[in-house]
C-alpha cells in the first residue's frame, strides 16, 4: 500500500544486544505492504553488533531513524524516548527479536480507520525455533470483530489487569492512536522505574486503558512472537518485580474502589510468591532455610500479603497454598513450593522446552 496521503505510522523498536534476530525484525518492517512508516530504532546502549546492523539498514531505507543512547535504561524507557520523538498518527511497538507478516500494519491501519477506534489488537503466533503455534494467546472473553467502547470497555474489562480473566497486557500486536497516547502522557506516568524486569508492558497498558474511547480485536495474525523458553530454562529475577507490582496494583484497586478485583489479585500474587520460591529451589539460588527466609521477609514487608491474610481470614478458600499463607505456615509453604517445583520440572513439556531452548542457544 504505497500512498503518502495515508496516515503515518510510527514503528518504535527498542534494541539491546539482539544481533542474532534483529536483522529478520527490521527486514520484516521495511518490507511491509503499508509503506507510509517512520521506523524509529532506539539503540539502548547495545554492546554487540546490533548498532552496525541498524546503520546498514539505514543506508538502504530512508524511513529508518536512530536514537542512539549512551546508557542502558530498559525497553520501557526506550519506547518512551521513541514516543517523544515520533511524528506518526498511529504507533506500533515491535520487539527487536520478533518479526511481522508482510501485511501486518496494513491490516491494523484498515481496521483503525474503518472502525474509528483508539486501539486495534491483532492475533500473534508464538515461535520457538522452527515451531509455530498460531493464535497462542487466549484473551479470555474480550470479543473478536466487535468495537468495544466506553463505558463498557472500562466496566467490563479493566479488571483483566488484576487477574479476573486473561487479558492482553503485552505491547506487541496492537496499533495505538497517537493522540490518545499523547493525552495519557501529559496526564499520567506511562512507565515506572520500579519494575525494570517484568511489568512495564502491564503498567503502560493499565495506565493508558482509561483514556481509550474504544478498542477492536481481530483474529488475523499480525505478529510473530519469538519465545525462548526463559521461564523454564533460566532463573528470572523479574518475579521480584511482579511481587512489588502486586502492591502497586492493589493501590489502584483501592483508589478506584474496585473491590471485586481483590480475590483475583490475591490469587495471582500467591502464585507469584510460590513460583519465585520454586525458581529459587530449581536454580539452587536458596536452600530450604533461604526459601523460608524469603517467605518471612515477603510477608513481613509486603502490603498485599497483610491484606491477603486479612481477607481470607474472613472468606473461606479451598486453595491449599492460600490456606498455608493464611496460617503463615512457612514450613508448609516451603514443602508446597518444593512439591510444585518437582511436579512442574518433571513434565514432558517442560523437559522438551528446556532441551529445545539449549539447542537454540547452541545453534
Amino acid at each position: 500500500m504505497e500512498n503518502s496521503s495515508l496516515p503515518l505510522v510510527s514503528v518504535i523498536v527498542p534494541l539491546y544486544n539482539q544481533e542474532r534476530y534483529f536483522g529478520s525484525c527490521i527486514r520484516s518492517i521495511c518490507k511491509q505492504s503499508y509503506s507510509n512508516l517512520e521506523i524509529i530504532i532506539v539503540n539502548d546502549a547495545s554492546t554487540d553488533k546490533s548498532l552496525s546492523i541498524v546503520k546498514r539498514w539505514m543506508a538502504k531505507d530512508s524511513r529508518i531513524k536512530l536514537i542512539d543512547k549512551e546508557r542502558n535504561e530498559g525497553a520501557a524507557k526506550a519506547r518512551l524516548d521513541g514516543l517523544n520523538y515520533c511524528a506518526g498518527e498511529f504507533y506500533f511497538p515491535v520487539d527487536s527479536d520478533d518479526y511481522l507478516p508482510k501485511d501486518a500494519i496494513e491490516i491494523l491501519v484498515n481496521h483503525m480507520i474503518g472502525k474509528n477506534v483508539d486501539v486495534v489488537l491483532g492475533s500473534m503466533t508464538k515461535v520457538l525455533g522452527w515451531i509455530k503455534s498460531k493464535n497462542h494467546y487466549d484473551y479470555g472473553n474480550f470479543p473478536f470483530h466487535k468495537v468495544v467502547s466506553q463505558p463498557e470497555l472500562f466496566d467490563e474489562y479493566y479488571l483483566g489487569f488484576f487477574g479476573k480473566f486473561c487479558f492482553p497486557i503485552m505491547m506487541c500486536s496492537r496499533l495505538f492512536r497517537m493522540s490518545m497516547i499523547k493525552k495519557a502522557m501529559m496526564e499520567t506516568d506511562l512507565i515506572s522505574d520500579e519494575f525494570p524486569f517484568v511489568g512495564e508492558d502491564h503498567f503502560f497498558n493499565m495506565k493508558v486503558f482509561p483514556y481509550l474511547r474504544s478498542m477492536y480485536r481481530t483474529d488475523e495474525n499480525i505478529y510473530f512472537y519469538r519465545y525462548g523458553g526463559l521461564s523454564s530454562s533460566h532463573f528470572s529475577p523479574g518475579y521480584t518485580d511482579l511481587l512489588k507490582f502486586s502492591d502497586f496494583r492493589l493501590s489502584i484497586l483501592d483508589e478506584k474502589g474496585l473491590d471485586e478485583g481483590y480475590p483475583y489479585l490475591f490469587q495471582e500474587y500467591a502464585h507469584c510468591v510460590y513460583y519465585h520460591a520454586q525458581q529459587l529451589l530449581q536454580f539452587n539460588k536458596a536452600d530450604k532455610n533461604g526459601v523460608i527466609t524469603f517467605f518471612k521477609e515477603e510477608f513481613s514487608s509486603r502490603t498485599i500479603a497483610h491484606r491477603l491474610i486479612d481477607y481470607y481470614s474472613k472468606v473461606r478458600t479451598n486453595d491449599y497454598g492460600l490456606q498455608l499463607m493464611i496460617l503463615e505456615d512457612y514450613e508448609g509453604m516451603y514443602q508446597h513450593a518444593d512439591a510444585l517445583m518437582r511436579k512442574r520440572c518433571g513434565t514432558a513439556k517442560n523437559k522438551f522446552v528446556r532441551l529445545y531452548s539449549k539447542l537454540l542457544r547452541i545453534f
